[in-house]
């Protein structure tokens, strides 16, 4: 759309040189765009007496994408805590029993494994898992099934390891032929490579559901190694096989499969492995990273009402703490944590609110700014004056948080775009350039 980067390019040159451009209203920018303007709700405040200053749609239920990470995520750190760690321990439970106890810790890799491993003795004879700390469902209401090969939305639950994904290798051998295909994570896979050797990588899987969900079917060619990511299907059986190498590895072999059973009082701790919250909170603000963005509402959840951790103790969450900072809920709809779901329905004029409520709140101060994480490339000339949260889905932009105006003034707001005609990059260029305008012009 030659119109929306055009204007991309004045943004660029009047942030840079400061131009005065002509005074234009966030009307004549939409209007300009070619988006339709029904797709797009717009909510602008200013951040200390709540008065809104620009609203377009604000009313609108849509579908918010990534930035609701910002909502359900505040409530969650409120209960876990700023000390929180993701923990992976292991027991003793005696006579050669041990217990590990899961903390559906998204850092856990398998090498953490051994250091579990290390506090077991060669006459291990049983190893218990307690896998309580999470529900077993591994994935989020309203998630789309046909994305079950999106290494960005992969499964989770108590058995995270590896941010539960694994690697394949395709080797190429002689022109014509079919490659070499290596997985060493020895998770079995079966595999239909339709792959040649060629004069150029281009690689595509996906998984043949019509024979099972461990087989994968490759099509394309390859020049050079290309190594494949694949998100897992079944996150305990990967675990399983991960700790069984693992016990492997340190001379233990067991004559039985892992037991899955409740920690006990008796049961004395080991040893453990943890990973802190801050590298949560940065990586779903900044990184707006799915799985750690539900994880960590499970755990919260669960925490909160002293159960084990379910997307639905998740959500209660978030609701009770709209109640404590006395903003209505009842006429949106969350649910999941991260805004994956398609189910999710929010307006513009809520998510602006709920910022004004936490303007202070300090998980809000790991937002990114320009430059950083998902705002890598966006906005760069008025770095110091954005924090935001940005979210993206199949027909969905969307980005809120702050703004520091070029005279000084502080406003929230939240752009949500639901257009299934105009392409992501299309609708991204329309925020930017509204985001400039307010900049300039607030």
């Amino acid at each position: 759309m030659k119109k929306i980067l055009t204007l991309f390019l004045v943004f660029l040159l009047a942030l840079t040189v400061e131009a005065k451009a002509p005074k234009r209203d966030f009307s004549t920018v939409i209007n300009e765009s070619g988006i339709d303007k029904h797709s797009i709700a717009i909510s602008i405040k200013d951040l200390n007496s709540g008065k809104p200053v620009y609203e377009l749609n604000e009313k609108i239920l849509m579908h918010p994408a990534s930035v609701q990470k910002l909502l359900t995520l505040i409530p969650a750190m409120e209960i876990l805590g700023d000390d929180y760690e993701f923990t992976t321990s292991v027991y003793s439970r005696g006579e050669g029993e041990y217990v590990i106890k899961l903390g559906a810790d998204p850092y856990l890799q398998s090498s953490d494994l051994k250091k579990l491993v290390k506090k077991m003795d060669l006459e291990t004879k049983k190893v218990y898992i307690d896998d309580s700390i999470i529900e077993k469902k591994d994935w989020g209401e309203g998630w789309q099934w046909d994305d079950d090969m999106n290494v960005l939305m992969p499964r989770f639950n108590s058995y995270n390891i590896d941010r539960n994904l694994l690697r394949i290798t395709v080797m190429p051998t002689d022109k014509g032929q079919q490659p070499s295909i290596i997985n060493p994570s020895k998770y079995p896979l079966v595999f239909f490579n339709h792959v040649i050797t060629g004069d150029k990588n281009d690689v595509k899987v996906s998984r043949d559901n019509s024979v099972s969900n461990n087989t994968l079917l490759l099509e394309g060619t390859v020049n050079k190694p290309v190594v494949l990511t694949i998100p897992i299907n079944n996150l305990k059986r990967y675990f399983d096989i991960r700790l069984k190498n693992t016990l492997a590895d340190s001379k233990i072999y067991l004559r039985q499969n892992f037991i899955t059973d409740k920690l006990k009082d008796t049961d004395q701790e080991l040893g453990e492995v943890t990973h802190p919250i801050s590298k949560a909170v940065d990586d779903i603000l900044k990184n707006s990273d799915n799985m750690v963005s539900e994880t960590v509402a499970k755990l919260a959840g669960g925490k909160a009402y002293n159960d084990r951790g379910t997307d639905i103790y998740g959500i209660r969450l978030f609701e009770d703490y709209c109640k404590k900072i006395g903003l209505d809920c009842s006429k949106i709809r969350i649910t999941d944590a991260s805004g994956v779901s398609k189910n999710n329905l929010i307006s513009a004029d809520f998510i602006s609110e709920y910022l004004i409520k936490n303007k202070d709140n300090k998980v809000l101060e790991s937002l990114p700014s320009s430059g950083e994480g998902t705002l890598t490339h966006r906005m760069l000339p008025i770095k110091d004056n954005l924090k935001a949260k940005t979210g993206t889905h199949s027909d969905t932009s969307s980005i809120a948080g702050f703004l520091t105006t070029k005279n000084g003034k502080k406003y929230a707001f939240c752009i949500i775009i639901n257009d299934t005609t105009s392409t992501i990059s299309d609708m991204k260029t329309l925020e930017d350039y509204l985001i400039r305008e307010a900049y300039l012009r607030l």
